[in-house]
């Protein structure tokens, strides 16, 4: 496959991933600095990080110069969402470094992929996402 400006084809991410992820939709606002922020939608989560996909107009607000961004150029930035866990919603608000930023082949609307690795928690996010995960993992009963 080939990619633009040395990005790494969005397989080799899919690949090196340390856990398994559970797929959601969930709406994420991911705030640049005090004053401004962006919004899009969580794909999937894991112990360690998730995904997040945006449409370009949103991906420019993050990355406006649009150089490849690696986890090794150590952005961070502060995320706050929502998640549903026994009918009722929780906040979860956990910084987290950029790990990878890559375009979507042949995807309408959301484009852009990036992911983010969890770096330190406020209050009880970390029980959250792993009531969320563990909750989204046991089999339904029908």
């Amino acid at each position: 496959m080939n990619t633009k400006h040395g990005e790494q084809p969005y397989d080799f991410y899919e690949e090196t991933r340390k856990y398994p992820r559970v797929h959601i939709n969930l709406p994420i606002t991911i705030y640049l600095d005090n004053k401004r922020f962006i919004t899009a939608s969580i794909y999937d989560i894991s112990p360690d990080g998730l995904q997040v996909r945006c449409t370009r107009a949103v991906a420019e607000a993050l990355n406006p110069r649009g150089k490849r961004i690696k986890y090794e150029d150590n952005i961070v930035v502060n995320t706050k969402f929502m998640v549903p866990i026994d009918d009722e919603q929780h906040v979860v608000a956990v910084s987290c470094h950029i790990y990878y930023f890559v375009m979507l082949p042949d995807v309408a609307g959301e484009d852009i992929a990036f992911g983010l690795k969890f770096k330190k928690f406020e209050g009880q996010s970390i029980r959250h996402i792993g009531d969320l995960i563990e909750n989204e993992l046991e089999p339904t009963i029908v």
